[in-house]
């Protein structure tokens, strides 16, 4: 039979490569693992892992049912969530996770915008790679991810809803050499953008690898005012970064690559009001 007990335990296996982990990680003795695994698999009627030893490899068998276990988790994690949500009459937490030219453009207005609503909601922001953050999401660690979705195929198990596209702009410190005539391939870029994406789409002067790499564009900002790197990032950044810091902007086209910020949850998560209010906050930026 088929219980969350045992896809809890099919899924520690697998992640944890032997039983006596898998027991470890769920609080079980190791021969009450051993017969919930082997339960499980009569229940399935085929061998989830061929042992090897004390280790555990899985299947092809084990290989197709393992994501619908993990779903199935996921789900029951995700109805307990709902009924305390429903207990405490709100919506509770959001766990927000930004992208870097996210959570310095928009999410400030953003977030001004859902507080001044009257939201309760309690809300948590990590801010990070957009990969590592969708992969946060997919996990069920984050309820709700704003971040640049780049060329990347739809994926049927995230609902998306597409921001602005933004171009990239390009600024250096005042009295930087390239403002008087100096070629700009001879200096470094600063960004927050993947390099392998860079490497896609060239920028319109000759460029080497990034000098600097980073997921908050304050510090960038600060590193290029200090320095003769270049400062790339998404238009509606700079045009915060200018604000804020002494720097002068280059003209000229930088990169045909186009930043394509999206709000992006997990297609199967429950409804939330308080997500859709935030939702709709970044639509409004």
């Amino acid at each position: 039979m088929l219980t969350l007990r045992n896809a809890r335990l099919f899924i520690a296996c697998a992640d944890s490569g032997t039983l006596t982990a898998a027991a470890g990680v769920l609080n079980v003795s190791q021969p009450a693992a051993t017969k919930s695994l082997a339960q499980l698999e009569g229940a399935l009627g085929g061998t989830l892992f061929e042992r090897s030893g004390r280790r555990l490899t899985l299947t092809a068998l084990g290989e197709a049912l393992l994501p619908r276990a993990r779903a199935l988790v996921q789900q029951a994690r995700d109805l307990e969530a709902e009924a305390r949500r429903w207990r405490s009459g709100d919506d509770g937490l959001i766990r927000l996770g930004a992208g870097p030219a996210v959570a310095f453009s928009l999410l400030p207005d953003a977030v001004k915008r859902f507080y001044g609503s009257g939201s309760a909601a309690r809300l948590t922001v990590r801010s990070g790679a957009a990969g590592e953050l969708i992969e946060r999401l997919r996990r069920g660690e984050l309820d709700l991810v704003v971040a640049d979705r780049g060329d990347d195929e739809a994926d049927p198990g995230l609902a998306t809803r597409a921001l602005p596209d933004q171009s990239l702009a390009a600024a250096v410190r005042p009295g930087h050499p390239a403002l008087a005539s100096a070629p700009l391939e001879d200096f470094r870029i600063a960004t927050a953008t993947p390099p392998e994406r860079l490497r896609q789409f060239p920028l319109a002067w000759q460029a080497g690898a990034p000098g600097i790499v980073c997921d908050d564009y304050g510090v960038l900002a600060r590193a290029c005012a200090v320095s003769d790197h270049i400062l790339i990032a998404p238009a509606p950044v700079m045009a915060r970064i200018l604000a804020e810091h002494a720097l002068v902007p280059l003209s000229g086209e930088v990169s045909a690559l186009v930043v394509r910020p999206a709000l992006i949850w997990r297609a199967d998560a429950p409804a939330s009001a308080a997500r859709e209010a935030l939702c709709a906050c970044f639509d409004g930026v």
